[in-house]
């Protein structure tokens, strides 16, 4: 009856240790994003490395905004990754998640962001606000960089 009983505990700690990996939700990263002070987005531009250092926290939250820990099967997001957004707390990187829009050269109609925890991925579109945050950003840095080069 002990080993009966000692199999049962196991598996039911085992069970929700699974449901809990399982239902990593909007809570869960609510919680992991919540000191972040910096955020650092990344521009693939075609080998070329765009970068901005984003510390303003109403400006922060546009894009903790699109970390829920959602999966939208009917969606079925497509992400070429044209960038990368960081998320850093005292300059340690908390979050990477992986982003493309047409401005920045997806190939994929619809801006989307993808990002993964341990094992689990999860997608969805962008914002509004987020992905003309993302391409207003995009076409300042790529002005600056092609006004660089010229001179």
């Amino acid at each position: 009856m002990k080993k009966v009983s000692l199999g049962l505990a196991v598996f039911t700690l085992f069970s929700f240790g699974c449901m809990s990996h399982k239902s990593k939700g909007k809570t869960y990263f609510a919680d992991l994003l919540k000191d972040v002070d910096k955020v650092q987005l990344k521009f693939f531009n075609h080998g070329d490395t765009l970068s901005e250092a984003i510390t303003d926290q109403s400006e922060i939250n546009i894009y903790k905004e699109l970390i829920t820990g959602k999966r939208d099967p009917k969606q079925k997001i497509k992400c070429d990754s044209t960038g990368q957004i960081m998320f850093l707390t005292k300059e340690d990187v908390i979050l990477n998640a992986y982003f493309s829009s047409r401005a920045s050269g997806s190939k994929y109609d619809k801006p989307s962001v993808t990002y993964s925890e341990e094992t689990d991925n999860f997608g969805s579109a962008l914002t509004i606000r987020s992905g003309q945050d993302i391409d207003d950003y995009y076409f300042k840095l790529r002005s600056t960089a092609i006004r660089m080069a010229q001179h």
